[in-house]
């Protein structure tokens, strides 16, 4: 039988090869192996299956042999043929923590001291293998431990029970051949499912990739029966990187001539094919064993064996028998594997670094700086980005943009509460006027309806009926106008209160949002953050509303030093009542452009105010305003406010009016007009009462040549109202008007009237018998102006200054003081990371250290 001969140190291709070997041991050794891609050769099989006779055949030395599992961690053999004498140094190689978790830096220390005699191998290899089940203890402590004392600490110590980390055992001699594999736990199969998945995960893990996987097959079984060939065979399908090496050839009785066949079919390639074939191995029994038989004397005996057994001894396959013949193709195989994994490996360490460069690059650095100076320059950073947003600049408008638009729906919101009067006695006398104007039917929409009806000249007549306390004839009570001041008032608190609501939830939205972003890594540090900010938020929204509240409650006691414009706003509502009434036009609350703007706006409010909220076009819902008119109206006040001073400004009456709203009790002289013709003086007025542009001493409308009209009587005569017929005006072209409103207003000029405009020739009406009712519209409409353009104004700014602004100003020193950043303790508390982003970087960083080692070891082996 031909027997391949151990290869010579003399041979150049042996020396290149060893210088190969040599190589990837010593990238092994660096932890090479977690990252890439390294050739080996694992040994696999079950348990009680030869694999230890096989490794101690390979080796040349003795391994531990108890009963049930022996190997419980990987054993690295790295065999190198020298012509110095043999020896032996093993090592520790940690690739993983206590914790079961990948070291940052891979560390291969040795155990020991070189070993020159073969017989102190076995005991040593057992001291290392105890050394790593108990990870806890130094490793020290076991270098020199009895057989004894082993079996005692055993006991004692909570050992693992399987470990990734890796005996290593480098052994030279003339007599080796350059070789190395990783001899794997046995596969075990009665013990506990945690256990075998456990053992088996970890030969999954070494026989993947570029790996030869050498599987031990004992002919004692069926090999369909070994669990170990079936792993082999799931991780590698196509049986290119299996290598089968039959042992206990030897059990095989005279008379199991059908076990013989099969086993012969299998080794020559008949059955159970693989790329790289079987060898078939036979190793010393025990008998042998304990007669000392030695290296030589058993591959004597083993080729002695095939030689003389059938069917062993016929077979054509003669070259894969022995123990020899397997090594020789081991380690030529190793080496070619080697030989065309180098050259690729510099391109791999490249990839690799970059991918691991790039990961680093996502993950936040590690802080080197003082804690307590660390955490005041975030919170620093973080209080300024929060006054950018409060006062707005051209890169952080978002925050400002928004409360614009919560501000202008707020207006939209007020300016919607407006007391909607209609100056016809009733719903039926609108729409005859509509129809004789040629405007169409005098309805509610669906959205007037809402908002409480309009109220017309009969309801305002009621309610100054239902407010007369002790005032004099034809004297409209102070308290009837306050009274509907008050009312148009009702739901200004709920729309002060939405708006700053929205602005409140905006800016809370948009600082957790930035502490999110800005503390994403520190947990600890975020929670703190955002309970704080929180709390805040909160103390600044309640001294705010009171500000916004103290607000509110002034307006509702009437007041203004604006006289010229409620007056102007007054004279210019009564005239549109006026216009209406005579039958100029059809009196339309707001044109239909307006409304729709209005709607869209009420629509946009209802969004801005509350975003997250489901349906919030309540809040930019018109008032109930005077819902339930009769019983406004109709019935009397609980409380009365004290009755205005000043006589009646009913539409005869001779006597001048008093001043819009008698305000604190006091009379203005400059601001008297009479009632019945606002800004003139003549119809119905004394004719030594001054009017709008009346010269001193012109009597009434004396210069028309009409006479003074006679002093009002106690009950007012109602005046006619116009058909169709007699308002021809109502028909007239727009241009055809114009042109006479001009010439009217040249003849008042020529005869001293300067000044007038064509709205003021509505003044010129005669006297209504619902004059008074119309005076109270207008002074009441009027003021909803005053008061409107100062709420809109003096909110928004309150909200502003008392919440944002305050808050923003507010902000660091809170959080300096309730984090108490001088306390390096709590700010090492704040600064904790989550364990998973610290255990990726610090495995990342541990990967990337490994890799420059690799490449800088690799640029030096293919130095030219």
């Amino acid at each position: 039988m031909s027997e391949v001969p151990l290869s010579s140190v003399d041979s150049g291709y042996a020396l290149r090869r060893k210088q190969q070997m040599s190589f990837v041991t010593q990238l092994r050794a660096i932890g090479a192996q977690a990252d890439l891609d390294l050739p080996r050769i694992a040994v696999i099989g079950n348990q009680s299956a030869g694999k230890s006779s096989l490794v101690e055949a390979i080796s040349g030395i003795s391994v531990p042999r108890d009963a049930g599992t022996c190997t419980r961690c990987p054993m690295e053999c790295r065999l190198s043929s020298s012509s110095n004498a043999w020896q032996c140094q093993v090592s520790i190689r940690w690739e993983v923590n206590s914790g079961g978790f990948p070291c940052d830096e891979v560390r291969e220390v040795a155990f020991g001291g070189v070993i020159t005699q073969k017989s102190d191998v076995e005991l040593i290899l057992r001291r290392a293998q105890m050394a790593i089940l108990n990870p806890t203890v130094e490793t020290e402590h076991f270098v020199n431990m009895s057989v004894e004392e082993m079996k005692s600490a055993s006991k004692k110590l909570a050992m693992l029970k399987f470990s990734k980390n890796v005996v290593c055992v480098d052994l030279s001699g003339p007599e080796l051949t350059d070789l190395a594999f990783v001899d794997l736990p046995g596969i075990i199969q009665n013990a506990e499912a945690q256990t075998v998945k456990l053992v088996e995960d970890l030969v999954r893990s070494h026989i993947k990739g570029n790996c030869l996987i050498l599987v031990t097959v004992p002919m004692s079984d069926d090999i369909e029966n070994q669990k170990a060939f079936q792993i082999a065979k799931q991780e590698d399908p196509a049986g290119r990187r299996t290598i089968g090496v039959m042992t206990k050839p030897d059990t095989l009785t005279t008379g199991a001539t059908k076990a013989r066949g099969i086993w012969l079919d299998v080794i020559e390639g008949r059955l159970f094919s693989l790329q790289h074939g079987y060898y078939c191995t036979r190793q010393p029994d025990d008998d042998e064993r304990t007669r000392g038989i030695t290296s030589e004397q058993a591959r004597t005996a083993e080729m002695d064996f095939f030689k003389k057994t059938a069917p062993w001894s016929t077979s054509k396959m003669q070259h894969q028998f022995g123990t020899r013949n397997l090594i020789a193709n081991l380690s030529r195989l190793l080496s070619n594997i080697i030989g065309e994994t180098l050259p690729i490996l510099q391109n791999q360490v490249d990839d690799q670094l970059e991918l691991c460069n790039s990961r680093l690059s996502s993950l936040p650095p590690a802080i080197t700086t003082d804690p307590s100076s660390f955490v005041l320059s975030m919170i620093t950073a973080f209080c300024s980005n929060v006054s950018l947003l409060v006062t707005g600049d051209s890169q952080n408008s978002e925050l400002v943009q928004y409360n614009r638009q919560t501000y202008d729906a707020y207006k939209v919101a007020i300016r919607s509460t407006a007391p909607r009067f209609v100056p016809y006695a009733n719903k039926n006398d609108a729409t005859n006027a509509m129809k004789t104007a040629g405007a169409d039917e005098f309805t509610e929409t669906g959205s007037e309806a809402k908002q409480g009806g309009q109220i017309f000249l009969d309801d305002i007549r009621r309610h100054i009926e239902s407010s007369l306390t002790r005032e004099l004839p034809n004297n409209v009570p102070y308290s009837a106008k306050v009274a509907l001041i008050r009312k148009m008032q009702t739901t200004w608190e709920h729309h002060s209160n939405t708006c700053l609501n929205a602005v409140q939830t905006r800016l809370e939205a948009v600082v957790t949002q930035l502490i999110h972003a800005r503390f994403e890594r520190y947990e600890v540090l975020k929670a703190k953050l955002t309970r704080l900010v929180l709390e805040l938020l909160r103390a600044k929204h309640a001294e705010t509303w009171k500000q916004v509240q103290f607000l509110l409650q002034c307006e509702g006691t009437p007041y203004t030093q604006n006289e010229h414009y409620l007056q102007e706003k007054k004279d210019k509502y009564m005239a549109r009542y006026k216009d209406a009434r005579a039958g100029k036009v059809a009196y339309r609350e707001e044109s239909a452009v307006k409304k729709i703007k209005v709607a869209v706006q009420e629509q946009k409010f209802g969004q801005a105010s509350q975003p997250s909220s489901q349906s919030q076009s309540q809040l930019a819902a018109n008032p109930n305003f005077f819902l339930n008119n009769a019983n406004i109206f109709g019935a009397r006040p609980v409380s009365q406010q004290a009755a205005a001073t000043g006589p009646s400004s009913g539409p005869t009456s001779t006597a001048t009016s008093p001043p819009p709203f008698a305000f604190t009790g006091r009379s203005s002289s400059t601001s008297a007009v009479s009632t019945a013709a606002p800004g003139f003086a003549g119809f119905g007025a004394a004719a030594n009462t001054p009017g709008f542009g009346t010269p001193t001493g012109t009597p009434g409308f004396g210069a028309f040549g009409t006479p003074p009209t006679p002093p009002a009587t106690s009950t007012p005569q109602a005046v006619p109202q116009p058909t169709s017929q007699k308002r021809p005006h109502a028909q007239m072209e727009p241009a055809e008007r114009s042109q006479l409103e001009n010439e009217v207003l040249a003849l008042l000029a020529r005869i001293g009237y300067t000044g007038a405009t064509a709205e003021d020739l509505g003044k010129l009406v005669p006297p209504d018998v619902y004059e008074k009712e119309m005076d109270v519209m207008a002074e009441v409409r009027a003021y909803f102006h005053v008061a409107y353009k100062r709420l809109i104004d003096y909110i928004p700014l309150a909200i502003d200054h008392a919440f944002l602004f305050s808050f923003s100003a507010s902000l660091q020193s809170h959080l300096i003081t309730e984090l108490v950043i001088s306390s390096e303790d709590r700010c090492k508390l704040y600064l904790a990371e989550d364990p998973q982003v610290v255990h990726e970087r610090e495995e990342l960083l541990g990967r990337k250290k490994r890799l420059e080692t690799v490449k800088k070891e690799l640029d030096i082996f293919f130095r030219p």
